[in-house]
């Protein structure tokens, strides 16, 4: 039996999507017949055309269905014809482009975020038959219908499987009016409401008002609010109407309803099974690997261990259970794995002769780290309880090492005789530390005696004993020196760790001093106790290192080069570090590999391996660094069963909520509930689209913000990417005219259309007649002309409104989104200076993180100098440095340098001198909540517009599914002082509520940008403006 989803009703004709494809099932004949199955796409929802001659249907692209398209579907011949070509953004959570609704006249509205300065905002356009978009100019749209001489608008209407019970500012609400006349919010109720539609004279949708999922109505002005269904299981999902009846999705299956308010399930049979058996390659689902002496090496890949050898032969293969997380080779001829199924992890071994299997070790917690002694005799592992354990595989015996009262105990290393266990303890001074320490131990195994190498004021990391046992080496962030920042006023820290020698022996001497040969005496006695006071530094200069490793007569170090953080921030590669090997003789340094995102050595310590971007792994002979090889696992495949791989996914994605909630009470309770329920589910999926939904279905019953999932492997192929030209085009019929040419800063680096940078001498009005051959018009829209042209050089032909004709090359973008939002935020700030006289200035911030630091940054230092100062919030995605921005504003201007030439310098730097006002919306969300809350609590101004999102529980995931997905759980519940945890599904009230009505777009106003200018004013009039007196 299938899953079912998101269907559209005519009469008797039902459109459903089921495992990314698109069927229709005829209730009067019963009948089901497959319309549409796109290899490597994914047919998502599905709209009847107004006539019911075609099916309008969203369709995803891309290895995780990340990009999202619109196409259209003829019933009377099967012609299918794609109509967009804007890869919009998609997740599975929520559909960020699809069919809004269709105009009076049939045309069918669009909502897409793709056009708009913003990432997550949709707004609605109108989409040609041609493929050409016009903008509405409506505002933020989801859902659009035409009653009469009035448009009803569903914004933010979208469905939230992931948070039931959401109540914040972003929840659906619905608008009625027109242009002439005016909107008003006709439906607005403390819950989210998802999907509405029309049905004779109510508007039909779902919320859950009363704490499940149902559907309700109003009367066509929002009124007369009743109640039509009691489900009990599950949630309505993606209602749509005929306006006789309705239909919707829920459970996996699909239900329709009349006026009698009677649910009734559609009994659909004859769906095609899709293959349950599937083949990979090892490479692209590549989680862990490790070396070992010679040519063998464990790698895991999609929940197995493989043992291979360096050349890409597959020799032994482990499959269990649940799957496999870490994998290592020991002495012995030995595979040690760890295994985790819903019971929870163990440690098993496997002889590589006859694969017997042993379980060493059991536990319900979670284990995140494993190293194995070079004999095999020990293994010790971090588990989530905090706690460092070490295994004697002989005789089964466990002991606690230490715990933390911090975090994970994850960073340890073995002697090579076996017999110490160096580990990072991570500290906190107090309970209510704002910084984590870490201080390095070494476990004695025979005495099982724990002894402190170094103190707790530093962060100590990536222990490595000498091969001889005489001596420790690790990594220490102790070494301050600051730089001084080249924008503002401040010093950061870098370069600050270098490696560290602890001896552990009586007359060990750190081997990178030079030291006059002969002199040197012989090792000691043991004498570790005595390691705290006679560590120093490694004769190496700090820099920003990440592993070090002891090798025979030298160091192996990962360093990461000081670099900018948007190319990292934003990228789930990782940082890029280089392989060095410092020289105990000499004292040289030497770059060993390059572009390394992390590695391992063999345990006799003589071969590194090493892995890159796209998953390639790589190993080098110390003896021999000059040649690189590459280990082909390309040509290793695993063979799968898919249904078997959904259902250990569910499991571990219901485990990962259970152990992971901030709350464990609430945890436990949610958890038990629920499991069987949508394990049942789980067990219809045929696809990994399917199973999406199951596990978003299952993460919202935490109600609580967070909870994602992102990325994984949905379809088989990569989606082409559309080129960009940062210009708005307008169709007339014959040509596409550019309407808008967007530039932000023309002296910025990427602010302005790359047709600007050409000899074109673009103009407004100009016609593009020509992209590399391609006429767009009415065949082929300018979108289709510049798909899969990103990044390239190409040919471009404009004809003039006087009919001069130019041509010449242009680098086409990936992406013109940033150009749009700087586009955005200079026209602000050039409104604010001009409505002010330049009294008062302007800063927007975009998110929380790297980028919105940057922008926050190169708009402070200039505009924080006026009287007054607006702070935008809206939009805000989220991050974490919005106490770094507070921060700067909480500076008050004190006083200043008055100098004999020149002008007057203020006392602190950069402060801010008058009033501020902060504005914010439903889109300012996470650490976006947070600053808005924070600004008003430390009184620094009023904050205006609307309430914010509300999701201010945090998440640090750690775990991916087999397939690359990564699930998100809310983990760190954010407290106030004074409004405790009200903020989280809630947001942040503004001191005054000013909307954004349709009709302010329509208008080009910004009501609440307005308001904040309004107030800055006001406040200015009351303020004395004081400065020094003037010389003489």
């Amino acid at each position: 039996m299938s899953i079912l989803q998101n269907p559209d009703i005519r009469g008797s004709d039902i459109v459903f999507v089921s495992g990314g494809r698109l069927f229709l099932h005829n209730t009067g004949r019963g009948s089901t017949q497959l319309l549409v199955s796109i290899p490597n796409a994914l047919v998502t929802s599905a709209r009847f055309s107004p006539d019911g001659h075609h099916v309008y249907m969203r369709v995803t692209e891309g290895r995780s269905g990340e990009c999202a398209d619109i196409y259209r579907l003829s019933l009377s011949d099967g012609t299918l014809r794609r109509l967009t070509f804007l890869s919009g953004l998609s997740v599975s959570r929520r559909p960020f482009t699809d069919v809004a609704g269709f105009t009076a006249s049939g045309d069918v509205v669009i909502a897409t975020e793709t056009i708009s300065p913003f990432s997550g905002t949709q707004y609605l356009y109108r989409l040609s038959e041609h493929g050409s978009l016009e903008p509405m100019n409506l505002g933020p749209g989801h859902r659009y219908f035409e009653v009469g001489s009035e448009v009803i608008i569903g914004r933010d209407t979208f469905e939230l499987p992931h948070w039931k019970g959401y109540r914040g500012g972003t929840r659906g609400k619905v608008w009625k009016g027109s242009e002439k006349g005016g909107f008003r919010k006709i439906i607005d109720l403390e819950t989210h409401i998802s999907s509405p539609t029309v049905m004779g004279n109510r508007i039909y949708f779902i919320t859950d008002l009363d704490g499940s999922g149902q559907i309700y109505s109003t009367d066509l002005d929002g009124k007369d609010l009743r109640r039509h269904t009691d489900f009990r299981d599950f949630y309505p999902r993606n209602l749509n109407s005929d306006g006789m009846s309705l239909v919707f999705s829920m459970g996996g299956d699909i239900y329709t309803m009349g006026e009698d308010g009677r649910p009734r399930k559609v009994e659909i049979s004859g769906i095609p099974g899709q293959p349950e058996k599937a083949v990979f390659k090892a490479r692209d689902y590549l989680e862990a690997y490790s070396a070992t002496s010679g040519d063998i090496l464990a790698v895991v890949s999609r929940g197995q261990a493989m043992v291979i050898d360096a050349r890409g032969r597959l020799l032994r293969t482990i499959k269990p259970e649940g799957r496999v997380r870490q994998a290592a080779v020991a002495d012995g001829g030995r595979v040690v794995t760890v295994e985790g199924t819903i019971e929870g992890d163990s440690i098993v071994s496997y002889s590589l002769v006859d694969m017997k299997r042993e379980v060493l070790f059991s536990s319900d917690s979670n284990i995140f780290e494993m190293g194995v002694s070079r004999d095999g005799r020990y293994v010790a592992i971090a588990l989530d309880d905090f706690t460092l354990r070490l295994i004697d595989t002989g005789s089964r015996n466990v002991v606690t090492v230490d715990r933390s009262s911090v975090a994970m105990i994850t960073d340890f290393s073995f002697s090579d005789g076996g017999d110490l266990l160096a580990y990072s303890l991570p500290t906190k001074q107090t309970s209510t530390a704002s910084y984590e320490q870490a201080s390095l131990r070494v476990f004695d195994i025979g005495s099982s005696r724990s002894y402190q190498l170094t103190t707790e004021n530093g962060l100590d990391y990536s222990p490595s004993f000498s091969q001889n046992g005489n001596y420790i080496v690790y990594l220490s962030n102790r070494s301050l020196d600051p730089s001084r920042d080249r924008l503002i006023l401040n010093f950061g820290y870098s370069l600050i760790s270098r490696p560290f020698f602890a001896p552990l022996r009586e007359s060990v001497r750190n081997p990178s001093r030079k030291f006059p040969s002969g002199i040197m005496p012989e090792a000691g006695e043991v004498a570790i106790e005595r390691a705290l006071m006679r560590s120093e530094p490694m004769a190496v200069q700090p820099a920003d290192y990440r592993g070090v490793i002891a090798v025979e007569d030298g160091l192996i170090l990962l360093s990461v080069p000081v670099q900018g953080s948007l190319s990292s921030y934003y990228s789930d590669g990782g940082e890029k570090g280089v392989i060095q090997k410092f020289s105990y003789s000499d004292g040289s340094v030497k770059d060993l590999a390059r572009d390394v995102l992390d590695f391992s050595i063999s345990v006799d310590r003589k071969r590194l391996v090493y892995r890159k971007e796209g998953n390639r792994l790589f190993y080098l002979d110390l003896d021999r660094p000059e040649k690189e090889n590459e280990i082909p696992l390309d040509q290793i495949e695993i063979y799968t069963s898919l249904r078997e791989e959904f259902m250990q996914m569910y499991d571990e994605a219901w485990k990962l909520a259970r152990d992971n909630f901030w709350d464990r009470g609430r945890a436990i309770e949610i958890a038990e509930r629920i499991y069987e329920k949508y394990r049942a589910l789980a067990g219809r999926c045929e696809t990994r689209s399917d199973l999406s939904y199951v596990i978003t279905e299952m993460q919202g019953e935490f109600r609580t913000s967070h909870s994602y999932e992102m990325g994984g492997s949905f379809t088989g192929g990569e989606a082409k990417r559309p080129g960009k030209l940062a210009c708005d085009f307008v169709f007339d019929g014959e040509a596409y005219r550019i309407s808008k040419i967007y530039v932000g800063d023309p002296s910025n680096e990427n602010e302005k259309s790359p047709l600007l940078l050409s000899s074109l001498d673009p103009e407004v009005g100009d016609a593009v007649i020509e992209i590399d051959g391609v006429r767009p018009g009415r065949e082929v829209s300018i979108y289709e002309a510049l798909m899969g042209r990103a990044g390239q050089r190409v040919l471009v032909t404009l004809r003039k409104p006087d009919g001069t004709v130019k041509r010449d090359f242009v680098e086409v973008l990936a992406d013109d989104k940033y150009i749009r939002y700087r586009d955005w935020v200079e026209s602000r700030r050039s409104y604010v200076h001009e409505r002010t006289g330049g009294r008062v200035g302007y800063i927007h911030i975009p998110d929380m993180g790297v980028r919105g630091y940057n922008e926050f940054f190169r708009q402070y230092v200039v505009e924080a100098s006026r009287d007054a100062l607006v702070i935008d919030v809206r939009y805000n995605g989220g991050g974490f440095v919005s106490q770094l921005l507070l921060e700067r504003l909480a500076l008050r201007r004190l006083g200043y340098d008055r100098p004999r030439r020149g002008t007057l310098m203020p006392y602190p730097t950069n402060s801010v001198a008058g009033p501020m006002v902060a504005i914010c919306n439903e889109y300012a969300g996470s650490d976006g909540d947070i600053f808005s809350y924070s600004f008003r609590a430390l009184g620094l101004g009023r904050l205006v517009g609307t309430r914010t999102w509300g999701g201010v529980v945090g998440i640090s995931p750690r775990r991916k599914l087999i397939d690359g997905t990564v699930l998100s759980q809310p983990e760190y519940a954010f407290w106030f002082t004074d409004a405790g945890f009200s903020v989280e599904n809630h947001g942040v009230d503004p001191d005054e509520v000013v909307e954004y009505p349709p009709e302010d777009y329509l208008a080009a106003r910004d009501p609440q940008l307005d308001r904040a200018i309004e107030i800055a004013l006001q406040e200015l009039g009351r303020m004395e403006v004081r400065l020094p007196p003037q010389q003489s």
